[in-house]
């Protein structure tokens, strides 16, 4: 193989191992920060409506509206497990997730994954409350993953694009600066031929004296 492809071919692969290293760590890293602003909002959430419980309400429209910002679903529960309120829940939603008894066991919040409508994964996070004169005992919060993961597959299928395009500019580019390396030697090995045929007053071309072919 020519020192010029063999050249191209080093240079495209770093710069191609280069590019998805940093396109594996942006991707993962941006799939990290919105899983967790899922779950830090539906936490924040459960813990503000949870707060309002305690001190003896029902959510109020204004509560509800505020808490449901951003696909975010509340659900109240007696201590039997019973719905006693509501806020933008799925209207086919199933509501018999496994989250809510055992914070309602531990007397803890606690966090975890099911499927309340659809096929679709939801963060859920539940808080156990103690409201005076009230028969509340367990407030859930809860937001599909749905939305935050197609926007990952988006931004993934762009990147995904962004590298390939970058990638085969790479080897475009490093076959040019190939050539353009290698282009003294070529004149050199030209005019060596000439020389070579009987045209003992050609003369080898020095293009920069100061680089490694000028000092060759």
């Amino acid at each position: 193989m020519p020192i010029r492809w063999r050249l191209t071919l080093y240079i495209a692969l770093v710069i191609g191992a280069i590019l998805l290293v940093l396109g594996l760590a942006l991707y993962f890293l941006s799939r990290s920060a919105l899983l967790a602003n899922v779950e830090d909002t539906t936490r924040s959430r459960a813990i503000s409506a949870a707060d309002t419980i305690d001190s003896g309400e029902l959510l109020s429209d204004d509560d509800v509206e505020q808490l449901t910002l951003d696909g975010v679903s509340v659900i109240v529960r007696d201590g039997s497990g019973d719905i006693l309120q509501t806020a933008n829940f799925p209207t086919e939603g199933r509501a018999n997730d496994p989250v809510w008894r055992k914070a309602l066991g531990s007397g803890e919040a606690v966090s975890g994954t099911a499927v309340l409508s659809g096929d679709d994964p939801y963060y859920v996070y539940a808080v156990p409350v103690n409201p005076q004169g009230g028969p509340a005992r367990v407030v859930e919060a809860a937001r599909p993953y749905e939305p935050a993961l197609e926007s990952l597959e988006l931004f993934g299928t762009v990147l995904a694009a962004g590298i390939g395009a970058a990638f085969l500019l790479s080897i475009g580019g490093a076959y040019l600066l190939a050539r353009a390396a290698l282009r003294p030697v070529g004149a050199v090995t030209s005019a060596a031929r000439e020389m070579g045929e009987g045209d003992l007053s050609k003369r080898l071309p020095v293009a920069n004296p100061r680089d490694e072919v000028g000092r060759l």
